[in-house]
């Protein structure tokens, strides 16, 4: 882990990392299988797992540079 890297961070790249692999896998076996309505909804609940690693990312950067 990076230098200054709050702990929160890495628990939040696990989390989202596997919420997105789960959403996209789910999608894809729902797409093959002919449900097009589920997989498209499968495939949008990997958009909150992305905001969620993109913010906190951004929330510890912010914190990690210094205010003058």
């Amino acid at each position: 882990m990076p230098e200054g890297l709050p702990p929160y961070v890495l628990v939040a790249r696990i989390g989202s990392i596997l919420g997105m692999s789960f959403a996209l896998a789910i999608g894809f076996l729902l797409l093959l299988a002919g449900a097009l309505l589920p997989s498209l909804i499968a495939f949008l609940c990997f958009v909150p797992a992305f905001a969620l690693m993109a913010y906190v990312e951004r929330r510890a950067a912010r914190r990690a540079t210094p205010h003058d």
